[in-house]
């Protein structure tokens, strides 16, 4: 189980591909004019070659931490393959991180080399002083557009502006200079390639931060090739000839990351996209591969089933917005329910859910084409044992799990067993059939004044498909009952009060109809029909705002951050048990 496997980098894969097939078209990038710009093979080995070579003469290197600030763009493919090539470890930072939590992963990450993009540079000038290590600075974008969005900022701080104008230097020229080393190293690249090996250090992601400061998990290439060799012995037979996806998980999380990995092992075609506008060109793109949170796929179950009562109108209408030539469907990120599940399978297209954790490379189990359980996230990987402790969390041994949290030896322990299990903080149970369900997370169990156990994590689930909810948040910690915080779909909700009549100046003011209230009321009734009496919500406080990312309250990936939502409304919500 454990013997080495026989490995070809990433880089090898590129160089291989970049000369086999250097005019077949590996990404698609967005223009300005709606259309579409092609990266072929050769485009990518080329400029991945040009910049590795470049960050090489830089200093870039076996163990150099180089961090990736900055949103999906063509220029992240090239900065990854770079960084890789050169044996350096990647470190990204969301986009969406605040300039605090960046300024801690870039300078915790002991990151010596910073590739960014213009729009970050606000940013990065305000975190230039907390980031010493950092000697060199890459910005994808021109120098005229860099010094537009610096104009009305560079006053305000001089000295960093100074420290950035000596660090820096923009991708274009960076690409350049890499170019005239290629051409006296036409082999420069392959060579850096093939010292690539299994043991060195691939990555440093850090976790979201849901209960507090972001942590580094370290994994090696071989955590990442062990696991990605499992996904496609189980899921490869899923993936069909033509192979054209859209990948708009951010890569700075280990699940778009994931897919950009899958594309260039498997020959992909990628057309680069953003969360706001995936759904809008499916159409257009026709992809047969779609990976997505829950979030999307229950927006196109629900956009179909809206369009009629008919099933087949209905199938009708979900072929249409997902391009007709989808075959592979992958959801990842927190649970889907049932019901978007069986109506995509109805329509012919199986929805695959797993579980992981960034920890684990990150697939511990999937389900199968042919041996899958809606009702859970699959059997574990071929490679990986899972057991229950006695509390029933999962625990896990593979050679995809992590050995460390990077210079967090106090929480490197922690997160393991005495005998060597990694612990991953969520509570499953086993079916007869060897399935493995998941129940809600160990840390964020609410233990009533009563002494019952609740899982919010299962009963906020029974809310997703909602018209109206968009966001609910169990409270009753330690309380006889359990209240809510709930968050509302704005534009379902100003829809709904025109249908019936209802004046409003604001969506503050709407938020305290009664008629909402009533809505709000209904849609917490129906769920409450379906649980033991200690688990109904009794009470809700509706928050005319939203739950968003710049405001703390979901990560990255768009996981809620229970605690700062419970410490942010715990004054509001206690009241609720006053009234």
């Amino acid at each position: 189980m454990n013997s080495k496997p026989q490995y070809k980098s990433e880089a090898v894969v590129l160089y291989e591909r970049g000369n086999e097939m250097p005019h077949i078209p590996r990404f698609m990038s967005p223009e300005g004019n709606g259309g579409w710009r092609t990266t072929t093979w050769g485009d990518f080995l080329k400029n991945s070659s040009a910049l590795a070579l470049y960050m090489k003469s830089l200093g870039a290197g076996p163990g150099v931490k180089v961090s990736i600030f900055a949103k999906n763009r063509i220029e992240w493919t090239f900065s990854l393959m770079a960084i890789h090539a050169c044996r350096g470890i990647f470190v990204p930072v969301y986009h969406s991180n605040t300039p605090a939590e960046a300024e801690f992963i870039i300078n915790h990450s002991d990151a010596q080399l910073l590739i960014t993009e213009n729009d970050m540079l606000p940013v990065v000038l305000q975190i230039l002083p907390g980031i010493p290590g950092v000697k060199h600075i890459i910005v994808m974008g021109t120098f005229g557009d860099a010094l537009k969005i610096l104009e009305p900022v560079r006053s305000q701080v001089p000295e960093s502006y100074k420290e950035f104008e000596s660090k820096s230097v923009f991708f274009e020229d960076a690409l350049s200079e890499g170019c005239a080393i290629l051409n006296s190293k036409q082999d420069g690249f392959k060579k850096l390639a093939l010292e690539v090996n299994l043991d060195d250090v691939a990555t440093i992601l850090y976790t979201s931060g849901t209960t507090g400061r972001p942590k580094g998990v370290v994994l090696t290439h071989e955590n990442l090739y062990r696991n990605a060799a499992d996904w496609v012995d189980v899921l490869g037979v899923l993936i069909p000839k033509q192979r054209v996806d859209l990948l708009w998980l951010p890569m700075s999380h280990i699940f778009g990351w994931g897919e950009y990995g899958l594309g260039n092992t498997l020959g992909f075609t990628t057309y680069l996209t953003t969360p706001w506008e995936v759904l809008k060109i499916m159409p257009e793109v026709k992809p047969t591969v779609f990976m997505s949170v829950p979030a999307y796929w229950e927006k196109l179950y629900l956009d179909s089933k809206n369009t009629s009562s008919d099933i087949n109108s209905q199938i009708d209408k979900l072929h249409e917005l997902t391009g007709g030539k989808l075959s592979f469907c992958l959801s990842g990120g927190a649970g889907l329910k049932i019901e978007a599940k069986e109506f995509f399978l109805k329509a012919g297209m199986l929805i695959i859910e797993g579980y992981g954790l960034t920890e684990c490379s990150p697939t511990l189990t999937m389900n199968r084409r042919d041996d899958f359980d809606f009702n859970s996230v699959g059997k574990p990987f071929p490679h990986v044992e899972l057991k229950l402790a006695e509390d029933g969390e999962i625990l896990a041994k593979g050679p995809n799990i992590f050995a460390q949290y990077y210079k967090d030896p106090e929480a490197t322990s922690e997160a393991f067993t005495v005998d060597g299990w990694f612990k991953t903080g969520d509570l499953g149970v086993f079916n007869e059939r060897g399935f493995l369900k998941i129940k809600g997370r160990k840390k964020e169990i609410i233990v009533t004044s009563g002494g019952k156990n609740i899982s919010p994590q299962l009963i906020e689930a029974m809310f997703k498909d909602d018209p109206f909810i968009e966001h609910i948040v169990l409270y009753g910690d330690e309380r006889k009952y359990l209240t809510a915080l709930v968050t509302l779909k704005e534009e379902a909700v100003k829809s709904y009060a025109n249908t019936i009549g209802i004046h409003f100046s604001g969506f503050d003011e709407l938020t305290k109809h009664a008629a909402i209230d009533e809505i709000v009321r209904k849609s917490i009734d129906n769920v409450n029909e379906n649980l033991a009496s200690f688990e109904t919500i009794k009470k809700f406080y509706i928050h005319s705002g939203h739950l968003t990312v710049s405001d703390g309250f979901l990560t990255p990936s768009l996981k809620l951050k229970r605690k700062r939502v419970i410490d942010t409304f715990s004054k509001l919500l206690d009241m609720l048990y006053e009234q």
